[in-house]
């Protein structure tokens, strides 16, 4: 064999390999999903989706980082495959789903969680589901409130990443707020939203950024899970002051915005778009806080119908399906619908909420 027949010999196999990696991820979702949402008992759906929580929690699945559906196996080689800096509130998602010896479990099997880098808002989110579980250290608990200790003093709201000072991303304040309110520090969370209220859409809707020094906003103001992260703010922090009449006022207007099938889409204000499990299970959480505090039979309803919507994309063996992929930047929203581990707890947590009106 000649050198140039060995070296295009080897570039064969190399691609052949490549070709194999990409299809053997699309082969394993589309298997996934047959019998998708064949769900008719749901105390056996709920079952299911906790059993999965449960193994997520022990063993995270890989939450992709990039849109390639080609060549992935040369993004797994360098690295750029999965995601750790998502990781915080996906475990979140699942322990506030979960209950309080599966969050101490946890703990103990990640001692060093806040001391092995700097403090981000994912990771304020993650110790309010440890506290809520009371999983959460008090050198841990003292690491989180010394990072917000600053902002405090400074009289300054809190930026998602220091880089971008002016810019107040929604993701913000679903993962800050309720640990804020949670331990005694709601005049900051109460502060970061009203920041807010001069960026909302008819005084309802968040856009995904806010520039406090041009007093702009940048994104959209229907992204599903942006919207979510802003309903987590509101229905995990009871202490902020208007917070019922935010909650009324924002489920309100999105009642008319349902899909069919009970649930939203990827983009809430079209509801013909894909339907995006990770916002509906977030607004299914605010129907349902909204008619506790109202007891309007009309936001139980439509929480009853969120939950029903997410039975209809759960796999068979128990793992809720089509959430958006991670936001790559402001105005690139992903193009990936599949598993995610905060899907799953939070879709957990408001299906055992419902549990007492069913």
């Amino acid at each position: 064999m000649s050198r140039l027949e060995f070296l295009l010999s080897v570039i064969g196999i190399i691609a052949m390999v490549l070709l194999l990696a990409d299809a053997w991820l699309e082969l394993g979702v589309w298997l996934n999903r047959i019998h998708l949402g064949r769900w008719p008992d749901r105390g056996e759906w709920q079952k299911a989706i906790e059993r999965k929580a449960k193994d997520y929690l022990k063993h995270s699945p890989t939450v992709r980082k990039t849109e390639q559906t080609r060549l992935v196996l040369i993004d797994m080689l360098r690295g750029n495959f999965r995601s750790k800096t998502i990781q915080s509130w996906q475990d979140a998602g699942l322990i506030l789903g979960l209950d309080e010896k599966d969050a101490v479990g946890y703990a103990g099997h990640h001692p060093n969680l806040f001391k092995r880098k700097d403090i981000l808002p994912e990771d304020a989110l993650l110790a309010y589901a440890l506290f809520r579980k009371n999983a959460l250290s008090a050198s841990e608990k003292e690491l989180i409130d010394n990072y917000f200790h600053a902002y405090s003093l400074s009289g300054k709201t809190v930026p998602y990443r220091g880089a971008s000072s002016d810019l107040r991303y929604v993701d913000t304040l679903g993962m800050i707020c309720p640990y804020l309110c949670a331990t005694g520090q709601a005049s900051l969370a109460d502060k970061q939203l009203k920041e807010y209220d001069e960026a909302l859409l008819d005084g309802v809707f968040p856009p995904h950024v806010w520039n406090t020094k041009l007093k702009l906003p940048s994104g959209v103001y229907d992204w599903s899970r942006g919207i979510g992260w802003y309903i987590l703010a509101l229905t995990e922090s009871p202490e902020l002051p208007g917070r019922d009449a935010r909650m009324k006022r924002l489920a309100d207007a999105l009642l008319p915005l349902r899909r069919k099938d009970g649930g939203f889409s990827l983009m809430m204000f079209n509801s013909s778009e894909r339907f995006e499990s990770s916002g509906t299970a977030l607004a299914g959480l605010l129907f349902l806080r909204t008619f506790e505090t109202t007891r309007g039979e009309k936001y139980l309803q439509a929480a009853k119908a969120v939950e029903k919507s997410l039975m209809q994309v759960t796999r068979r063996n128990g793992t809720i399906d089509y959430a958006q992929g991670d936001t790559r930047g402001i105005g690139f929203y992903s193009n990936r619908f599949d598993i995610m581990p905060f899907t799953q707890g939070m879709t957990l947590y408001l299906s055992k909420k419902l549990n007492e009106y069913v």
